[in-house]
């Protein structure tokens, strides 16, 4: 009989301890059994530890750290792995039980150009959780660098089932913290995009819960979120000017970002550079309209 492919999930959690049931469960609900939960946890002021220790699984593989961010959690849950399939699951969402199984013989079927394979998910209240918000549901397959690189298309993270060489070949999950935290997992997918063929299942496997009262770990408030997601935006024109000197009105989705960031932090230089750089790209008086209406809104 052929030996099944071991995977590796990663969920970096910190102060979860009244979440982290659902993630844990629906993993140790999956149809496909030989996988690894690791699970790292930034420096839980809670009784996280005792929650996850309580499930006495052994197929859970727990590090309690000292210090908490996406970047350093992730990288020590990946050095910690053995998976040849890396699969990823916040500590407030959930698998459906046949994600892992059906990603597996999807990726398992591929020619070996193919790196990844991401599928759909839905969006519910955390009080609500059986009423759907919406479905991200993408569709894109193949070579798709330049579309991941030009906006946010590719699913999230809890999608994903990557191979284990093309995350050593990106340098790691989280290569550094230069693109901002909110951005931290669209960078990482596009990473990913930029170094491999992927395939889309067009069936949503993930349910993403909002509204639960409690922060994600990327998460950031007022000034501080906008100057992240300046440097998230900024880091793509950096990092794939390939992709914009062949096609300049791709490079539209991040200058009307920064002209909106800049404006709300009331850097008016910045941002009308910005907006220049973008009517020069893409002349419309919609895009005038929308960041004049971003100025006016600022807070």
């Amino acid at each position: 009989m052929e030996k099944k492919s071991l995977v590796t999930i990663l969920t970096a959690t910190r102060n979860r301890a009244s979440l982290i049931h659902r993630c844990i469960e629906s993993i140790q609900k999956q149809t496909y059994r030989n996988y690894e939960h690791i699970i790292i946890d930034g420096d839980s002021e809670d009784n996280t530890e005792e929650v996850v220790k309580s499930y006495n699984d052994s197929q859970i593989k727990y590090i309690k750290l000292s210090e908490y961010g996406p970047e350093v959690q992730m990288r020590a849950g990946f050095e910690a792995s053995r998976g040849s399939l890396i699969a990823f699951l916040d500590d407030d969402d959930e698998y459906l039980p046949e994600k892992i199984e059906k990603q597996v013989a999807a990726i398992e079927h591929l020619p070996v150009d193919y790196g990844m394979v991401y599928c759909w998910m839905t969006y519910y209240r955390n009080d609500d959780p059986n009423t759907p918000i919406k479905i991200h549901c993408p569709k894109y397959h193949g070579w798709v660098k330049d579309v991941a690189v030009a906006e946010n298309r590719i699913s999230g993270t809890p999608t994903l089932l990557v191979r284990r060489e093309i995350i050593e070949k990106i340098g790691g999950v989280y290569q550094d913290s230069h693109c901002g935290l909110p951005g931290a997992d669209v960078h990482l997918a596009t990473r990913i995009c930029s170094v491999c063929k992927v395939e889309c299942m067009p069936e949503s496997l993930v349910k993403v819960y909002v509204a639960h009262g409690k922060k994600r770990l990327s998460d950031t408030v007022d000034k501080e979120f906008f100057r992240n997601s300046i440097r998230f935006h900024q880091c793509f024109l950096d990092d794939y000017p390939e992709v914009f000197v062949k096609n300049p009105k791709r490079s539209n989705y991040h200058l009307y970002y920064l002209t909106r960031f800049y404006f709300k932090l009331g850097d008016y230089k910045n941002g009308f550079v910005s907006f220049g750089k973008l009517l020069r790209t893409c002349p419309s008086f919609i895009q005038l309209r929308n960041v004049l209406a971003a100025l006016l809104l600022r807070k």
